[in-house]
């Protein structure tokens, strides 16, 4: 029984925080200082940005994909509106 009692002889412990238990943030250091976490709206699309490794041509491409996605959009409405 008196090796269930806590007293100085026992060992140092880390105490856990809910913390400990999330995944680790992602976001560049940048995003977090503008308040940017995972609960806002567009998190999920920076955190999965920032994750692209620039040396694998697999990501450099997925990277080029989510650009023109992005800017489609603005360049059909722009050639929507100068072409009338």
């Amino acid at each position: 029984m008196d090796r269930l009692q806590d007293g100085p002889d026992d060992g140092p412990y880390e105490l856990l925080t809910p913390e400990d238990f999330l995944p680790a943030n992602r976001m560049p250091l940048a995003d977090r200082r503008l308040g940017i976490d995972r609960w806002t709206g567009d998190a999920g699309l920076i955190t999965f940005a920032a994750s692209l490794d620039p040396t694998k041509r697999a990501h450099r491409v997925t990277a080029w994909v989510l650009l023109s996605a992005m800017l489609l959009p603005v360049v059909l409405t722009l050639w929507r509106i100068l072409g009338s």
